[in-house]
């Protein structure tokens, strides 16, 4: 049995579920909360029938029922918007992916890995991945990629400017751009055609007269 849905009503499903009988309103939640079967939903949902073939047919019944088929479709419809991403909700994760960096994923200091000859001390930057817990998932979600070399781990991240450009897209942004015909060295675009055929050289001065 699948994870169980929490399902809140709105306004205008309890008007729905009003005009239902218990049994159907447990049914169709019991249908869309598990991802059941009919019949299991009907069992569930307290149905008094015995037999599979009668559970079957009570449940049958019950979906065909117009009340309870509006009811279902509602919260069908309810998961269903839920699940899909908005508009806003995609531009402020591409707007957080575009905005990335390495320092968003890993932490930088310097440190003193020797001495010189002189006894000097020697120092260099070394890096070092945050925990996972303070990562955003959506900057997690910009590592392209995590290798192990010979000189250490190396982290790859998508490239910016593709969510940047999917933003400018999103956004109208980028300003239509305007083309022009011309001939050689910008003059006058020349058209020289011999033509009898009336409906070619009605053809041609409707071309001609756009351009």
């Amino acid at each position: 049995m699948g994870e169980r849905k929490q399902i809140k009503l709105s306004a205008e499903q309890l008007e729905l579920a009003s005009k239902l009988t218990p049994l159907q309103r447990r049914f169709v939640l019991e249908l869309v909360k598990s991802g059941m079967s009919q019949r299991q939903a009907y069992v569930n949902a307290g149905g008094t029938s015995k037999t599979p073939q009668a559970q079957d047919k009570s449940a049958s019944t019950m979906v065909s029922n117009g009340k309870v088929k509006a009811f279902h479709q509602s919260l069908i419809n309810s998961i269903a918007s839920d699940v899909i991403m908005t508009k806003q909700e995609a531009l402020e994760r591409l707007s957080k992916t575009a905005r990335a960096t390495i320092h968003d994923i890993c932490t930088f200091k310097l440190t003193q890995v020797g001495e010189d000859a002189d006894g000097n001390p020697v120092m260099q930057t070394v890096w070092e991945m945050k925990n996972t817990e303070e990562i955003d998932p959506v900057i997690a979600a910009s590592i392209k990629s995590v290798t192990f070399t010979k000189t250490g781990p190396k982290i790859e991240m998508y490239d910016a400017n593709g969510s940047i450009k999917i933003l400018s897209d999103l956004q109208g942004w980028n300003a239509p751009k305007k083309q022009e015909i011309t001939g050689k060295d910008g003059q006058a675009l020349a058209i020289n055609a011999d033509v009898s055929a009336p409906e070619i050289a009605s053809a041609l001065a409707g071309l001609m007269a756009k351009l």
